[in-house]
Parts: structure tokens; sequence; C-alpha cells
């Protein structure tokens, strides 16, 4: 112990103190003080925490629907591989490349319906967007105005803030009938950006069975696409001359996101706590190391006086 002791002072004469007991006291409460103080900085890293906390976090999201033609003209060739399937390339960029991002997915052609609610999963989004194909609906010709129907219907409209949809499609409208669905979009702030694929000179589309005699030309309709974003507060894109990812990306600069609050609950870190009290035993064992040197000088030295006296 003595040798444990007289590591918290310079004095070399430490067993022929006559003083012992009382300043080996005094050392033993500094050493306590600094083994008790050590233990507590080690447990203030370990970073204790109790205590929940609740802070309300606003956090602004985009909430996007994307309304994604499969009619047959889709599968026409004008733009590689097909308008289909650089469509899909597109979008699956798009939202892998985008944060803060819910989205859901709308396919249509004769008939619309819901591929994906909104969503976050992104990997689950991207798996059934690329299982989509003109197959995927049971009635063929394209009924741009019931789809857009189907995608307002995917979002809550007590919900405040902007909502968008993004419709990609060639905009060859067979049935469709625009004033009823465009004022309820634009009444519930719902924004319509449209992107037109394909050429406006067209291109032939394939049957099963190859390209037949009666040669059907698929043209995009730049008239209804740029109706629709117009009556909506949105904006028209023409991917002839554009990269679809350009146009991605301008859209997504356009949108405005949608402020929400979230609760979120965290645990207090109480740290600071130990280390503090940590830092006050390291004092308090600093003072007593001092006073003990200083009296076991003290004692010495008058020790010292005494034998010369003599």
């Amino acid at each position: 112990m003595n040798r444990v002791l007289s590591v918290f002072t310079k004095n070399t004469n430490f067993k022929n103190d006559k003083n012992y007991k009382r300043i080996s006291k005094l050392r033993i409460f500094s050493a306590s003080f600094l083994i008790l103080a050590l233990s507590l900085s080690i447990f203030a890293l370990m970073q204790p925490k109790w205590g929940i906390i609740e802070q309300k976090i606003k956090t602004n999201n985009y909430m996007i629907t994307i309304l994604l033609d499969l009619s047959r003209s889709m599968e026409a060739d004008d733009v590689w591989p097909s308008r289909l399937e650089r469509a899909k390339l597109e979008i699956e960029d798009f939202v892998k490349n985008t944060d803060n991002l819910s989205v859901a997915l709308v396919g249509f052609a004769g008939t619309s319906f819901v591929a994906s609610p909104f969503t976050q999963d992104m990997e689950t989004f991207s798996y059934i967007l690329n299982e989509l194909n003109t197959k995927s609906v049971t009635l063929q010709g394209t009924r741009i105005a019931d789809a857009l129907v189907t995608a307002k219907n995917t979002f809550n409209v007590n919900i405040p803030g902007k909502k968008s949809i993004i419709l990609i499609t060639d905009g060859e409208d067979h049935a469709g009938y625009f004033d009823n669905i465009l004022k309820e979009l634009k009444d519930n702030d719902i924004s319509v950006y449209t992107v037109g694929v394909g050429s406006e000179l067209g291109a032939t589309i394939r049957s099963d069975i190859g390209y037949s005699e009666n040669t059907v030309i698929s043209k995009r309709d730049d008239k209804t696409l740029k109706l629709i974003a117009d009556s909506t507060g949105g904006k028209s894109y023409i991917s002839d001359n554009i990269s679809l990812k350009s146009i991605f990306d301008d859209i997504k600069n356009n949108m405005d996101s949608v402020s929400t609050m979230k609760n979120n609950r965290s645990y207090k870190d109480r740290f600071q706590i130990f280390l503090f009290a940590s830092t006050i035993l390291i004092i308090i064992a600093s003072i007593l190391n001092i006073l003990t040197q200083k009296r076991v000088l003290y004692k010495n030295n008058k020790s010292s006086i005494i034998k010369d006296t003599k």
C-alpha cells in the first residue's frame, strides 16, 4: 500500500515520517478520489442515457404519383429501347436519386390501377415498376382522364401542401374529357407534370406477330399534354431531343415539397453528470495531495531543526 500511495507524493521519506498515520489517511483519501474519478470517467465514455425527450421535427417531403402509360403505343421504338422501357429506366433513376421522396405508381391504358401506394421503399417500388408492361392492363386504349382520377385518389387531400403527378405518356388520349378532373386537381392543389415520350413524327406499333400490313402509326399528342399541365399549374416536357433524366431533374427543381411534422422520441444524454463529478473528484484529490506533501515537508523540516538544536 505504501508503494501505491507514494505515487501521489514527491516525498521519498514516506516510511520515516513520524506523522505516518495522519498523512497516510490523506493519501488514502486522495487515491480513493482518483480511482473513483477514473471510474466515473470510464462510465461517462459509455454515454449513459435516460429520460425520454419528445421533439417535433419538421421534414420536407416530396409526394409524387407517377402515372405511367402502359398502352400498346408505348411499345413503339422511336425511343431506344422502346418508349415504355426508356421511361421505366428514367423513373427508377429518378426515385433512387431524390431524397425525402414518397412515391406512388399508377399504370393505365384503357383502364387504370394503383400498382404501388405511397412508399419510401425504393427497392420495392423499383421491383414493381420493372414488372409492369403493356400486358399488365386487361383493356387497351389510352384513357388519360380516367387515369388522372385514379392518380388523384392516391393522395390524402386533407393533408395540406403541394402534391404532384408526373404523367408519362405519348399523349394519345382515345376517349378523354378533361374539364372535370383538371378542375378537381387544381382545387386540391395537385400539379401535373406531363412528359411526352416518343417522336412527333410517330412510329409503327408492332403486334405480337410483328408488323402487320395494316400499319398503325403512334404519334405524340403535345397539345393534350400542354393542356393538362397548364390547367393544373404544372409544366409540360417533350422528350424528342431532351433526355428524360434532364426532364426529371427539372421537375424536381420546380416541385414544391410537403412540410410534415414528425414526433421524434429519444433518450437524453447524461454523460455530462459523470464527467462533471469526475472533474470535481480530480480537483479534490489534487488538493489533498498538495496538502499532504506540504504537511510531510513541514514535519520533516521541523524534525531537522530539532535535531540540529540538539
